[in-house]
C-alpha cells in the first residue's frame, strides 16, 4: 500500500510540474530566468520544471533573447548538437540553435578575463558569413552557396551560468540561448576550401588538448538546417551575419592559459 501511495504521489508531482511550466507564459519564465542569471550563477531551469520539453525551451529562449535585444544586436546564429552522437548524448532528436550577439564577437588575439565568466568552455567551429539577406527557406546546399560570402574559423566561448552542471539537460541549455557569450572570428577564407575534410587542433600552453575532423558537406548541411530553422522561428538572417555550425572535437573547460587553435592551411587563432 505504501509503495502504491508513493507511486501516486510521484505521479501527481510530475503532472503538477508539467502543468506549472505549461501555465506560466514563456515570457514570464524567461524574465525570471534572466533576472536570476543577472545576479550570478542560477539553478537549472529543469530543477524547477523537470518536465520541460524542447518546444517550451525554444519558446523560453526566444523570450530570453528578446530581453537581451533591448540593449544588444544580433550578430549571427549558432547550431548545436549537430552530430548524431551529440543528439544521443543529450537525448534530443534534432539539432538546436541560438543567437550570437554583435558585442560578443572577438577579433585578433584577445585576452580572456576568466572573472567575467561562471563556467567558460572552448569550442572549435567553422562559421559562414552571409553575403545577402535570406528571407525564404533554402531547398538545398547548392542553392545555399549563393548566399555565402566567405568561411571563417571560429572559437566559440560559451558561458554556462549555472551553479551546478550535475543534472544539466538540453532544455536547460536551449532556454538560456545555448549559453551564448563570446566568439572569436578568424580571417575570411574563400568558399573554395569547402571540399573534403576540415581539421583543427587545440593547444593549451603548447600541449595538444583537442582535435576534430569534419566533412565540409556536414558543415554545409548543418548550415542549411540552421538557416531554415531560424527562418521557421521568425528570426532575421541579414547580410554580414555569422552562422556557426557545431563543435569540432570536444567542448573543453577553459582555464587561464595560452591557447592556439590550428586549422592547418586555413588559419590559426590564438587567445589567452
Amino acid at each position: 500500500m505504501l509503495s502504491f501511495r508513493y507511486f501516486v504521489a510521484s505521479l501527481l508531482i510530475s503532472l503538477w510540474c508539467s502543468v506549472v511550466v505549461g501555465e506560466q507564459s514563456s515570457e514570464r519564465v524567461a524574465r525570471n530566468l534572466h533576472a536570476a542569471i543577472s545576479k550570478g550563477p542560477s539553478d537549472l531551469l529543469s530543477s524547477k520544471y523537470p518536465q520541460i520539453g524542447m518546444d517550451k525551451a525554444n519558446e523560453i529562449q526566444d523570450a530570453y533573447v528578446q530581453i537581451e535585444l533591448k540593449s544588444r544586436e544580433i550578430g549571427g546564429y549558432k547550431a548545436g548538437f549537430t552530430s548524431s552522437d551529440a543528439q544521443k548524448k543529450w537525448g534530443v532528436s534534432d539539432p538546436v540553435s541560438a543567437v550570437l550577439f554583435v558585442d560578443g564577437e572577438f577579433r585578433g588575439s584577445p585576452v580572456i578575463d576568466m572573472a567575467e565568466y561562471q563556467k567558460l568552455f572552448i569550442e572549435m567551429e567553422i562559421g559562414f558569413v552571409l553575403a545577402k539577406e535570406i528571407t525564404q527557406p533554402i531547398v538545398s546546399v547548392g542553392a545555399l552557396m549563393g548566399y555565402i560570402q566567405h568561411v571563417v574559423p571560429v572559437i566559440e566561448l560559451p558561458n554556462l551560468p549555472f551553479s551546478s552542471l550535475k543534472s544539466l539537460t538540453a532544455a536547460d541549455l536551449v532556454a538560456v540561448n545555448m549559453a551564448s557569450k563570446n566568439w572569436l572570428v578568424g580571417q575570411p577564407i574563400n568558399t573554395d576550401v569547402l571540399t573534403g575534410q576540415v581539421r583543427a587542433k587545440l593547444y593549451q600552453d603548447g600541449e595538444l588538448i583537442d582535435s576534430g575532423t569534419v566533412s565540409s558537406q556536414s558543415r554545409l548541411e548543418a548550415l542549411l538546417w540552421l538557416v531554415n530553422e531560424r527562418l521557421r522561428r521568425g528570426w532575421p538572417l541579414k547580410s554580414g551575419n555569422t552562422l556557426i555550425t557545431g563543435v569540432m572535437g570536444r567542448i573543453n573547460p577553459a582555464k587561464q592559459a595560452c591557447y592556439v587553435a590550428d586549422y592547418g592551411d586555413l588559419a590559426q587563432l590564438d587567445f589567452v
